[in-house]
């Protein structure tokens, strides 16, 4: 496909893609707020700093906990679909493997943000608690959900959404889907996510750079899926029954 050319899909695909535009637009205001609530307010490392966060902010706590981070990868649901719609025609097995990494990324992500909504309630439950031995079986259940939080599924987890990032990215790149640049800055976003944040220092520092590949990614893309985007008629419409013997049929 060259520079410049729309993508041409079917129209019942309209609003899955003005969906997943939408949804594109709602990760790129939620990012600059992430990573400034991250830097002004570093999350803390223990369970007990956590119920102590908890009790004088609970918003914040979830927060710390990637609520909001939580909200991007659901949004990512219809951002992934509408992809795999508009470059099956392309590639349609590169395109299917891109869908199932992103969605299998998703799913893994959700099941270790256990800890955010857990922790809430465990904090509420250590806050009343008047026995010591209590106090310290809620601590132990909290350091476990936050061993889950920064475990190896979270990892997984990453590391599939880069290489979906990466698979879709090749595929945009090599048909010229909506020209060379979103190809070209996603192979740059996949390639700064393929280290996971919780191995140290330097998944953190790249996680933090990949944000503003992600950023541009998300705008160009969203502005595509926006303008660049053409629609089919619908083509299941019944037509009409011919004229036959120059009288409309009864």
């Amino acid at each position: 496909m060259e520079d410049g050319r729309a993508v041409v899909v079917g129209r019942p695909w309209r609003p899955l893609v003005r969906l997943a535009a939408g949804a594109a637009g709602l990760v790129v205001v939620l990012i600059p707020v992430q990573a400034a609530l991250f830097l002004l307010h570093p999350p803390p490392d223990t369970a007990a700093e956590y119920f102590a966060l908890f009790e004088r902010n609970p918003l914040l706590g979830l927060v710390s906990l990637d609520l909001l981070l939580t909200v991007d990868y659901l949004a990512m649901i219809p951002f992934y679909l509408a992809l795999y719609v508009l470059l099956r025609r392309e590639s349609p097995a590169w395109a299917l493997v891109g869908l199932v990494t992103g969605l299998l990324s998703l799913t893994l992500y959700l099941v270790s943000r256990e800890a955010t909504f857990a922790m809430w309630q465990l904090s509420g439950q250590f806050r009343s608690a008047t026995d010591e031995a209590d106090r310290a079986v809620y601590r132990a259940a909290g350091q476990a959900f936050l061993t889950l939080y920064d475990g190896g599924t979270f990892g997984v987890s990453y590391v599939l959404g880069a290489a979906s990032t990466l698979v879709f990215s090749v595929v945009m790149l090599r048909r010229r889907v909506f020209g060379t640049l979103p190809g070209i800055v996603g192979l740059v976003t996949g390639a700064t996510m393929l280290v996971p944040p919780n191995v140290g220092p330097a998944g953190v520092a790249l996680a933090m750079a990949s944000l503003v590949p992600t950023l541009v990614w998300l705008v160009v893309l969203c502005h595509a899926f926006l303008v660049r985007v053409r629609y089919e008629p619908d083509r299941t419409a019944v037509a009409p029954p011919p004229v036959r013997g120059g009288t409309l049929p009864r």
